[in-house]
Order: structure tokens, then sequence, then C-alpha cells
């Protein structure tokens, strides 16, 4: 359960990373690295990384998991921050998650926390560390 609530998270965080690209970036390919962190669990996750092409014409990518629809509810954006939350509604349950991105450039910085609530599961939390830089231009 914990394995493939890790993975719904990271695909997760993965889209709010990009419905939030709305702040000052290069358009191109990011790679981005999370940290996951679970509150009551002392196994450390590892990072996960992964490769996304964001153009502000095309900011937010189809959701990967055929098992939630996610949807930013509140997005700010101050300078180069944007703060977001996102709902993500599924067959397992819900999850709510809030979170910061500060952009530099080539680079972005983040962290998020994700509540989720499982059908018959006590609440669990999950704390993210986001690091995302500059690649290029997208593939074509």
């Amino acid at each position: 359960m914990i394995k493939k609530l890790f993975i719904i998270f990271t695909v997760l965080l993965s889209i709010v990373w990009v419905a939030v690209a709305w702040a000052q970036f290069k358009d191109g390919l990011w790679e981005t690295t999370t940290q996951v962190e679970m509150k009551g669990i002392s196994q450390a996750m590892p990072p996960t990384t992964f490769r996304q092409c964001i153009t502000r014409s095309e900011p937010v990518p189809k959701n990967q998991d055929k098992n939630y629809q996610c949807k930013t509810t509140a997005q700010k954006i101050s300078g180069n921050t944007v703060s977001y939350s996102v709902e993500c509604k599924g067959k397992d349950g819900l999850m709510l998650t809030t979170g910061k991105s500060t952009y530099s450039g080539s680079t972005m910085e983040g962290s998020s926390t994700t509540n989720f609530k499982a059908k018959g599961q006590p609440e669990m939390q999950m704390v993210a560390k986001i690091k995302g830089k500059y690649i290029g231009p997208c593939p074509k």
C-alpha cells in the first residue's frame, strides 16, 4: 500500500509541479527531483527524478494515473514564487496537496505537503522537497 501511495504521490507531484509552472521559468525540458518523507514511516523513500517538457502555452500535462482525477484548486503567483493547492480524487481515496515553488532562471526549488485519506485507513501525510533544473529545448 505504501509503495502504491508513493508512486501515486510521485505522479501527483509531477502534475502539481507543472500545473503551477506559470511562474518565471524557461520554456523547455526540465528535470525535477523529489524527495518524499512520510510521517510515521521510518524507512526513507528514494528520491524520484523525472523530465518534463514545459511551455507557457502547454503548462499542464494529462494525468498519467487513470485512477485519479486531479485539479488545481488554488494558485497564487508572487514574483517568481508560486503557491498552490491541488486535489486528486480516486477510487482509493482523496489527496490534498499544498505547496510552494520558487523559480530562479534555470533552477527551481520548492516543497509540498500532501494529506492522503484512504477509505478505511488512517490519514497519512507526505512531505516533499522538490528541486528542478532547466535541461534545454524540448525534444521534437
